[in-house]
């Protein structure tokens, strides 16, 4: 028998910090590995500030922040943190020569306040089909249920010929069932590029 080899880790720094006071004035952050735009669209919603790219002397610090989570819904999980840590990044932000970019939420127009503002862009998720055609294996679909259950969205496991056989999305311990393409409706997969 040999030696087994020690892996070694190599932990990479997160990418892409959220912190700051919310809309009801409470200290949260996070941490994520990669930047993402629906966790962005999230943060700046709640009044929140993201980073991204960090400088070294802001991800030092940021790593301090818990990790967040983001949900296949568009939600995002930012914990609660201490006012002091948010001090802290702020003041980094501040140092002269810091080359982190921020992503500061929009202020209204003048004349109009927060309240009466509406976020008008909205999360786009990439890959989704944009003709029957061209629905295959891992596009989210939307199915109806029944008329008092409604429309609920589905992952599609697999295609023969016109017939598909999905699962929903949400609730992945549901048996998959098959349905005609002509049965499902497609999610409106944003402008071409």
């Amino acid at each position: 028998m040999g030696k087994q080899q020690d892996k070694k880790t190599t932990a990479t720094p997160d990418k892409f910090f959220v912190f700051g006071l919310d809309d009801k004035g409470k200290p949260r952050g996070a941490r994520f590995a990669e930047f993402n735009e629906r966790a962005l669209n999230f943060a700046l919603d709640l009044k929140l500030t993201g980073i991204h790219p960090a400088s070294p002397a802001f991800t030092e610090i940021g790593m301090k922040l818990p990790p967040g989570r983001l949900y296949s819904s568009g939600k995002a999980f930012i914990p609660n943190i201490r006012r002091d840590l948010v001090d802290k990044l702020q003041a980094a932000l501040a140092t002269p020569g810091d080359e982190s970019k921020t992503h500061k939420p929009a202020a209204p127009p003048e004349g109009q306040s927060d309240e009466t503002m509406v976020r008008t862009v909205s999360p786009i998720t990439s890959g989704l089909p944009r003709s029957w055609e061209g629905v295959g294996v891992g596009h989210v679909v939307l199915i109806h249920e029944s008329p008092t259950d409604g429309w609920w969205e589905a992952t599609v496991e697999a295609k023969d010929l016109e017939i598909l056989t999905l699962r929903f999305r949400d609730y992945p311990r549901q048996p998959r069932f098959q349905r005609h393409i002509s049965q499902v409706a497609l999610i409106n997969p944003g402008p071409d590029a």
